[in-house]
């Protein structure tokens, strides 16, 4: 069934290469010589455990992919009984959903961690006293880190999207249109996915970054030595170690510190729905309480009578 499926239907998928990385643990503990009715609620917790206890795969991954994975398994086993494979759906048991990551960067954090992707790096701070910044000492800068850094604050685009980003009109992800100031962060032709990038107006703190970046690059401005970077990771932790961040700060925070800034400005939901690309119901859901008329009629309802 996990053949038939990476062959059927993973093509068609905008990232068929992760079927194949998740293929790897589940055919080593559900594969041959066990069939489908050895699939239930036991046999997946118990690939949870193993899996995380790294008895599975290479090396032991947290809850959350072990998840993803049967996840995987689950779309195959459906795909299967849709296309009459099977006779009988076959449920798969999911752990729980971990909850949504509520980390941000407040104004000095992103400060710091731009300038930790200049080579610069920042003593510790209080935000809480709003103490200034003092920055010490310099190392080579990344300055495609700092662009991906700042593209990320001000667009909420996702780490992937970002990387994609042209100068010109292209097929393989989006674009600037410096004529008309718009970002397009899906390529002519992309297939729109779950993880929806329509195209939105580039934001006024980022234009002027664009202009500049666009004279000084030649394929977009996530680029090292004229070739954009397939991965934003050793960059981004030097950047994050330099600015004396912890590891709960990944490139996906950006967009988080993105959309959490509009609401707390008082942008309305559903433009930060649109702008950003998520729903309304996850804005309202993991977002609603920085907004300032979060609940306002409630806190109002024991006034006077």
């Amino acid at each position: 069934m996990l053949l038939f499926y990476a062959t059927e239907k993973a093509p068609t998928m905008a990232h068929p290469e992760l079927v194949g990385f998740h293929m790897i643990p589940l055919l080593e503990f559900f594969g041959a010589p066990k069939k489908c009715s050895f699939v239930d609620g036991t046999s997946c917790r118990q690939y949870v455990k193993d899996r995380a206890a790294g008895k599975i795969g290479k090396r032991a991954v947290k809850e959350a992919t072990a998840g993803r994975e049967l996840e995987t398994l689950s779309s195959a086993l459906n795909f299967a009984f849709k296309e009459k494979k099977l006779i009988i759906p076959v449920p798969v048991t999911l752990p729980p959903k971990a909850l949504p990551r509520e980390r941000w960067l407040t104004r000095s954090e992103a400060a710091a961690l731009v300038a930790g992707a200049l080579g610069i790096t920042a003593t510790a701070y209080d935000i809480e006293t709003r103490k200034p910044i003092k920055w010490g000492r310099m190392f080579r800068p990344s300055y495609h880190v700092a662009r991906f850094i700042l593209i990320g604050l001000y667009s909420g685009s996702r780490h992937e999207a970002i990387l994609k980003l042209h100068w010109l009109l292209n097929t393989r992800g989006g674009w600037f249109d410096l004529s008309h100031n718009i970002l397009y962060r899906r390529g002519q032709g992309e297939r729109e996915t779950n993880k929806r990038r329509p195209p939105v107006p580039i934001p006024e703190n980022l234009l002027s970054h664009v202009r500049r970046w666009r004279r000084i690059t030649s394929v977009g401005p996530v680029e090292y030595h004229g070739r954009l970077i397939a991965k934003e990771r050793k960059g981004f932790a030097r950047a994050r170690e330099l600015a004396g961040l912890g590891e709960d700060v990944t490139p996906h925070v950006l967009k988080h510190t993105c959309i959490t800034w509009m609401m707390q400005r008082g942008v309305p939901i559903w433009e930060v729905a649109g702008f950003s690309g998520t729903s309304e119901n996850i804005i309202r859901k993991v977002y609603g309480h920085h907004h300032p008329d979060h609940l306002s009629a409630a806190t109002k309802r024991f006034r006077g009578r």
